[in-house]
């Protein structure tokens, strides 16, 4: 995935979720957040930023907030990508669901009992698959965790894959970490030791989990490789 029109900023301040105050050359700008999450720990005034130019005539603001330059690493932010990411790399492969035949058709924002769930399809034996996939921003010395915010979302969705599994499905949570350099993805416990203890009666039922990292500049992100997903890590 390559943004358009991509520039550097140095970031401000953050008046509410949705936009922020950016220093672009000589004038501040005031721009779009493509991530509605804290971000706390990465949207630190003076940090350099990746935006992208949007010409659109009806928009209110013509910048997108997409990366961070945390410490020399480039982390995108951009809640969106995760799914379109997911999406392509299944279909070509990259992507690889681990102990089920390979990948035949994939199909996008599909509902399942209560839920909308992300990715749905069929294996190479006709048999029926879920994959939810949740963007990675948060980390710290190499370990990526999930939230960075509450999400009774995502705890609905993981209560959904075990009960999809329970009746005959195949069902996968998909962590993109959408960032490089990472050696272990784990479930921040300490903010939400409940989402941790859905997953591991998730996994008990045999859901599946596992994550990816990415290679990610101020103008593009692509799926990279696996990382290891360890709940046991603390955050």
């Amino acid at each position: 995935m390559e943004y358009p029109e991509v520039s550097l900023a140095t970031f401000c301040q953050r008046p509410n979720r949705f936009v922020a105050i950016c220093q672009l050359a000589d004038q501040q700008v005031i721009v779009h957040v493509k991530n509605t999450g804290k971000c706390r720990e990465l949207l630190i005034s003076g940090v350099t930023v990746a935006l992208t130019h949007s010409r659109n005539p009806n928009r209110k603001t013509a910048y997108d907030l997409i990366a961070v330059n945390k410490n020399g690493n480039w982390i995108n932010i951009d809640s969106q990508i995760p799914n379109d990411l997911a999406a392509t790399a299944l279909k070509s492969g990259l992507i690889s669901l681990p102990n089920v035949p390979p990948v035949k058709s994939v199909h996008r924002e599909v509902v399942y009992l209560n839920s909308r769930l992300d990715i749905a399809g069929t294996l190479m034996d006709d048999s029926p698959f879920f994959v939810e996939v949740k963007g990675v921003t948060l980390e710290a010395n190499g370990l990526a965790a999930f939230p960075d915010a509450v999400t009774t979302r995502g705890l609905k969705h993981v209560q959904t894959l075990r009960e999809a599994q329970n009746n005959g499905y195949h069902a996968f949570l998909l962590f993109i970490v959408q960032m490089t350099g990472m050696h272990a993805m784990t479930i921040n416990t300490k903010l939400q030791p409940e989402l941790a203890t859905a997953i591991r009666l998730a996994q008990a039922a045999g859901v599946q989990v596992l994550a990816y990292d990415c290679q990610v500049t101020p103008a593009t992100i692509t799926v990279n490789q696996p990382v290891i997903f360890d709940l046991e890590r603390d955050y």
